[in-house]
């Protein structure tokens, strides 16, 4: 009671010691932050397109509206990103974390009951006109995106980051794998749940998880950084990676936002994010009608998520042991090259050699984006403003992801098809290859001149 009363209900050591642990804490933070981004599905696209014909049918809009709404409310969380970014910073992990864990819960709840809402404006207003269902599932898709897939996926992912420095790149790898395996049994146990629960009940045990479990483990366990508990980043790690040996794991100092956005490197990874987080949830949006148009069975084009998350497994561990070693620009380049094959394969389609360059390339880009993701800001900019910058590069790529079904149907239904898409989907991927040559480590530069001195 005295630690309560003295130090507060915020205080690191309350209500335990993790420096008393009897295992480095930052494995504990590995486990919790990783379940933190599992639980930002719901608010994922993949998450979100299992209820999308329920919505369609309940809220009495046509699929093109209720993507426009999907659309507008991911860019507008985007736009609050840089902001939730600030308080990142000036909250840290924890209090982020806990707040952000219970209003995705209401979030869900308000989905649960989106239908009667709409209903009931419909009545005070006296109006059955489809503007009131847009205007209400809007504000849930900007609520819902704004909560999971931006500030819960950033308070989780640099949480984990601010632990761990020499051997990051292999810690992103474990926490990628798991992560990896949730996203690919999405579809499998979301409908599941509406199967036993109905689709009102399966946000709303989603909903009772994450208030009621989520919320407190991210209380309980989320601490913000190993300094703050009287602990050392890496903890039996240190002195084992490649620290010495390798300059781009030094960090001369900590950049602030602003000074990070004027660099090559910034916009070189933060533009693969956006393009791949565009490309890649339009592509699952659009999957069916992708399926159609090439000519292959719908569930032959599913099934291929599930070989590329293995493949995405075994790259992400491949490149998380590798980007210790390396310049991580050269991470950037696989990826770039991962996202050039996957518009190829399905431009070769149905050609058998489409799913395997598919395959291959959906493994290499996955496995390089969940390694890069949480990697590459503390390793490139430190820490003192990682939310900052976390935030900034998170506004850029959500924003990308919901321009992606729109840009997807604008290509289907007036440059003939998906195939316009497809060709783009190649270029892109090119000209970020340019980039990424110059996107080196400003840390190594600073290095390189201390040295000199």
């Amino acid at each position: 009671m005295n630690n309560f009363g003295s130090r507060g209900i915020w205080h690191p050591e309350v209500p335990h010691r993790p420096s008393r642990w009897p295992f480095f804490y930052g494995w504990t933070i590995l486990a919790v932050g990783t379940l933190g981004i599992v639980c930002t599905i719901p608010g994922q696209t993949m998450g979100v397109s299992v209820f999308t014909d329920i919505l369609i049918d309940r809220l009495g809009l046509s699929r093109m509206q209720l993507s426009i709404a999907y659309l507008v409310g991911t860019t507008m969380s985007g736009f609050l990103l840089p902001l939730g970014g600030r308080a990142f910073d000036r909250y840290g992990s924890r209090k982020t974390a806990t707040l952000i864990s219970f209003l995705l819960g209401l979030v869900l709840i308000y989905f649960s009951f989106s239908d009667i809402v709409v209903g009931s404006v419909r009545r005070i207003l006296g109006s059955e006109h489809w503007i009131v269902a847009f205007g209400l599932i809007l504000l849930g898709f900007f609520t819902l995106r704004f909560t999971a897939q931006g500030m819960l996926a950033m308070s989780s992912q640099a949480m984990i980051g601010k632990w761990f420095h020499e051997r990051r790149g292999l810690i992103m790898s474990i926490s990628g794998v798991f992560v990896s395996i949730a996203f690919s049994l999405t579809p499998l146990v979301f409908n599941y749940m509406i199967q036993a629960f109905g689709w009102r009940g399966a946000w709303q045990v989603m909903a009772a998880l994450l208030i009621f479990g989520l919320t407190l483990i991210c209380y309980l366990f989320f601490r913000d950084n190993p300094e703050e508990c009287g602990l050392e980043m890496d903890g039996p790690l240190k002195g084992t990676g490649a620290k010495k040996s390798h300059p781009d794991n030094i960090v001369v100092r900590d950049f602030t936002r602003n000074q990070a956005i004027k660099t090559v490197g910034f916009w070189a990874f933060c533009g693969a994010f956006t393009w791949w987080a565009l490309f890649g949830t339009g592509y699952t949006f659009h999957v069916v009608a992708i399926s159609e148009e090439i000519e292959v069975a719908k569930t032959t084009l599913l099934t291929l998520f599930i070989p590329s998350a293995i493949a995405g497994t075994v790259a992400n561990f491949v490149i998380g042991f590798v980007s210790d070693y390396i310049r991580i620009k050269y991470v950037l380049m696989a990826m770039c090259l991962g996202m050039f094959l996957v518009p190829l394969g399905l431009l070769v389609l149905p050609h058998k050699v489409g799913f395997g360059i598919m395959v291959l390339g959906m493994g290499i880009t996955n496995g390089s984006f969940a390694n890069l993701s949480g990697n590459i800001w503390p390793r490139f900019f430190g820490r003192t403003h990682l939310g900052a910058i976390h935030g900034f590069n998170a506004s850029v790529t959500v924003i990308g992801s919901g321009l992606g079904p729109a840009l997807f149907t604008v290509f289907k239904d007036y440059a003939s098809g998906f195939n316009g898409m497809f060709w783009v989907g190649m270029c892109v991927p090119c000209a970020i290859l340019v980039f990424s040559f110059y996107a080196d480590n400003p840390q190594r530069k600073l290095l390189e001149q201390k040295a000199g001195k």
